[in-house]
């Protein structure tokens, strides 16, 4: 899973197994570690929530997601979703593509099919 955070904006890109996972286990995880401390960031399908919200607590955030979001995205070619209210916070969950121009080094088998790759490749 990816994480990107910028001012008051946070996106996760998962991949195909991460949103298998998702489905299976209601839940994905990854973690970042300092030298004195793990960052742990996960998205969760919360039967209490009827949107998108973030929660940071003990250093981990955590992104609840509706079970009716997750289920819409998981079962069809939606890219993503955000949260209603970005007053504070916007949060974006996206399926995550493989790059139009690769880096080396990168691993991307488990990402999706770039929809554009078909286009730029004709």
């Amino acid at each position: 899973m990816k994480l990107r955070i910028l001012n008051n904006s946070i996106r996760l890109r998962l991949s195909q197994g991460e949103l298998d996972k998702l489905k299976s286990d209601q839940r994905v995880s990854g973690k970042t570690s300092f030298s004195n401390f793990d960052f742990v960031y996960s998205i969760v399908v919360n039967n209490n929530e009827d949107d998108v919200n973030a929660v940071f607590e003990n250093g981990h955030l955590k992104i609840n997601i509706a079970p009716s979001l997750s289920k819409e995205w998981i079962n069809s070619d939606l890219v993503g979703f955000e949260n209603k209210d970005q007053s504070t916070l916007k949060i974006s969950v996206e399926k995550d593509f493989q790059c139009l121009h690769k880096r080396p080094g990168e691993d991307e088998t488990d990402s999706f099919p770039n929809p554009l790759a078909e286009s730029q490749s004709q």
